[in-house]
């Protein structure tokens, strides 16, 4: 009788706890490698090309709705930025061509409505729709990452591989960017072997104030094909302009 009390006792503080852990904010690191798509032409620009770019995210959260920003830069990421696209001493190169660091990615965890809010160009757009879960294959294997106890999943078709970590001690079906689908916050991603990763590396568990998460509402409503159309109408702009300069250097738009 004893025993059984002290079964219902745990798992009474487990559910406590765990319904504890259900908002908070995380802040991911996302890391593409630069080197490993170069093109045979760029080869030689190599050593003058850095091997990751990196930027820092921030998820907000809680059990019902989710907001995924950039996390502001300090004065280091800042400078290190405007050397990468060549600013600073040469004027500001690339400018006029847009800005990424504020884009923000809003779902409701509750009905799997999202709205995806874009700046391209000096404008702002709104790309609204109902997000669908990749079909994840959940497989026995664990590790750790930070503090918190993971399991792996896997997700692969004919365009992509990716592998992700998520823990059941966050029990929120959410992580960085659009990916959810997970019994638990998803803390690690990899894309194509090391291709791109995103990894939690600070994690606060707490109450959010009422305004933190809020739903993106000014712009202009487009759809996913009308942005990605629009965007790739100023990429080939850009490569006419600068195409014959630096060797081809592509750029990259938008989130």
């Amino acid at each position: 009788m004893k025993y059984f009390s002290l079964i219902i006792i745990v798992a009474l503080s487990t559910n406590i706890l765990l319904s504890q852990n259900n908002s908070g904010e995380i802040v991911y690191e996302d890391k593409i490698n630069l080197h490993r798509n170069l093109p045979p032409e760029m080869e030689a620009m190599k050593d003058r090309i850095p091997e990751y770019r990196e930027s820092k995210k921030i998820l907000y959260f809680n059990s019902e709705e989710a907001l995924y920003i950039n996390k502001p830069k300090d004065e280091k990421e800042i400078k290190e930025q405007q050397e990468f696209r060549g600013e600073g001493r040469r004027g500001r190169r690339g400018g006029r061509f847009g800005r990424s660091g504020n884009n923000k990615y809003y779902t409701s965890i509750k009905d799997g409505e999202s709205v995806d809010f874009r700046s391209l160009f000096g404008k702002d757009f709104l790309i609204e729709g109902k997000r669908e879960p990749l079909k994840w294959k959940i497989t026995g294997d664990q590790k750790q990452v930070g503090s918190y106890l993971c399991q792996k999943a896997t997700f692969q078709d004919s365009t992509q591989n990716i592998v992700v970590w998520f823990t059941p001690m966050i029990p929120v079906s959410s992580g960085p960017d659009s990916y959810f689908g997970l019994p638990g916050m998803i803390l690690h991603m990899d894309f194509d072997d090391g291709l791109r990763q995103i990894t939690a590396t600070d994690i606060s568990l707490k109450a959010l104030e009422a305004d933190v998460i809020t739903k993106p509402s000014d712009g202009k409503k487009v759809t996913e094909e009308e942005f990605k159309k629009m965007r790739e109408e100023k990429l080939k702009e850009m490569e006419e302009e600068y195409g014959g300069k630096g060797g081809g250097r592509r750029f990259r738009i938008g989130r």
